[in-house]
């Protein structure tokens, strides 16, 4: 073997190498060579890892472009007759990604154009390996259910009229391989936010990427020497928080007065998780009711505290109950009088309602005794019952009776809730209950709609905002509101001013 040949082979062996000298069709609809940026780049190092990868990507960084580059790179050097799969929910897409291919193919040197045994619009497969790139759609008879593949890649997930069904298609296709989706947002709770959440939580295994418009070096422009660039408040805080040049936030208010609105440059070019779902259609609580809670991320199951027990707070809890057979979580949520923050939150599913009273009052008497509000419906029953049993009677009721969850309470439970968010009363909140709060909606009955995400309806929303109601219930002593030396110096000036004789007066 020459020296020509082994740096052939070795370019050949180099997806890096190999991707760099392939040729796109660029924007002006000439051939140009794919020069992949630094974005394409991290996502090539994630996708030869060869785990099932997930991307959430703003506009124009190239995803479906790089996907195709790496498939195409796994199919031209297989020895052996792999099929390569590009799945949608129309097949027009999937033929669309596949044609990325052929411009790859149609533009090798010719003596490396290895004779193509099937060549169409659907599918590509070489004479040699038997290596095979096809193009197919879940809408299509048999779809992929007919055989296996060993790479599937799915553009636009978000977008499909039936994403939950197009996974499955992939799934049940997927001999071990890997499955790779991509997508841009299209509104909070579609399928690609449920796979994140499902990622973040820990009840999904994904190698999960997102890329803010800032990461993409394009995005940048010279700011005009005749221009006064002067930031106005909402540019001062990106700046601080994301690290952003001038260069960096001249561009993007250009782009934005373009667009027509910060709304929508949001969307297109979002700097955040909660940026690219910022649009809020009909849901119950837009992005910008939360601009000043901090999100933190909790493990899916088991105790997060938050704050430790305070003996001049009092505190009240809501609990939302499931049967406990690993599907629904039941959840306890403490929040505080005094900081009207949630201090603990408590999930499981795989908890008896039985055992769920006992973890309660435990919890509960931690907490200084704490109001506890549990809905009676279904196995909320059972739950009281057992409460009550073990003598815990600081339990929350109106006229006499349980919390009953009606389409009127529930509507009411959530209101309070909303009015709590939106005055700015709650500064944290954790990753779960947060998407569960974002994802209600508001149906055109006008009826609220709680969503399942995660595999959980909505359980953490529900005990928080029982929480909540039950909050108004429970009064703290102004004295627990003072410092300790305004209490002293208060204390001070009884006695000042009664003397001894203050004694004399008390009626024990």
């Amino acid at each position: 073997m020459n020296k020509y040949e082994e740096k052939l082979l070795k370019v050949i062996g180099d997806p890096v190498e190999f991707i760099s000298r392939l040729y796109i069709v660029g924007k002006n609809g000439r051939k140009i060579k794919l020069k992949p940026n630094a974005e394409q780049l991290t996502m090539l190092d994630a996708l030869l890892k060869d785990e099932d990868t997930l991307v959430l990507k703003g506009r124009q960084i190239g995803s479906s472009t790089i996907v195709s580059a790496y498939l195409f790179w796994k199919w031209y050097t297989s020895s052996e007759p792999i099929t390569i799969a590009i799945l949608s929910h129309k097949l027009n897409s999937s033929k669309h990604l596949l044609s990325i291919h052929r411009t790859f193919y149609d533009n090798l040197p010719d003596f490396l154009k290895r004779p193509l045994q099937t060549d169409n619009t659907t599918c590509m497969s070489f004479e040699d390996s038997g290596a095979s790139l096809i193009a197919v759609s879940a809408e299509g008879k048999g779809g992929l259910r007919s055989f296996t593949c060993s790479y599937l890649h799915i553009s636009e997930y978000a977008f499909a009229p039936n994403p939950e069904e197009l996974k499955a298609t992939a799934l049940s296709a997927l001999n071990d391989g890997q499955l790779i989706i991509e997508t841009t947002a299209n509104y909070f709770n579609d399928a690609m936010h449920q796979e994140i959440m499902r990622h973040e939580n820990g009840t999904a295994k994904w190698n999960y990427l997102f890329f803010p418009w800032f990461s993409h070096k394009d995005y940048s422009s010279e700011i005009p020497e005749e221009e006064h660039f002067i930031l106005n408040d909402y540019e001062t805080q990106l700046q601080i928080k994301y690290g952003l040049t001038l260069e960096q936030l001249y561009w993007r208010r250009t782009k934005e007065q373009k667009l027509g609105s910060k709304e929508k440059f949001r969307r297109e070019y979002p700097s955040s998780i909660d940026d690219a779902y910022a649009i809020s259609g009909n849901t119950y609580l837009t992005g910008e009711d939360f601009e000043n809670v901090s999100v933190l991320q909790i493990d899916p199951k088991g105790t997060t505290v938050f704050d430790d027990c305070n003996k001049d707070d009092v505190y009240a809890i809501g609990v939302d109950v499931a049967a406990g057979v690993k599907r629904d979580f039941s959840v306890i949520c403490v929040v505080s009088k005094l900081t009207y923050q949630p201090v603990l939150i408590w999930r499981c599913n795989e908890t008896s309602p039985v055992v769920l009273a006992e973890r309660i009052v435990d919890i509960a008497i931690d907490y200084n005794n704490a109001l506890v509000l549990v809905e009676s419906n279904n196995f909320g029953n059972v739950v009281l019952n057992e409460m009550r049993h073990m003598g815990y009677y600081n339990i929350w009721k109106e006229d006499g009776k349980d919390w009953i969850t009606t389409r009127k309470s529930k509507t009411a439970m959530f209101e309070n809730l909303k009015e709590v968010i939106q005055r700015g009363y709650i500064q944290i909140l954790d990753n779960i209950t947060y998407s569960e709060l974002r994802a209600i909606t508001v149906s055109d009955k006008g009826d609220i709609e709680l969503k399942e995400i995660g595999g959980a309806h909505s359980d953490n929303a529900v005990s928080l905002a029982l929480a909540y109601m039950a909050l108004e219930k429970v009064r703290v002593s102004v004295r627990s509101f003072l410092p300790d030396w305004v209490k002293a110096k208060r204390s001070q000036k009884i006695i000042n001013y009664a003397g001894i004789s203050a004694a004399s007066k008390r009626r024990y």
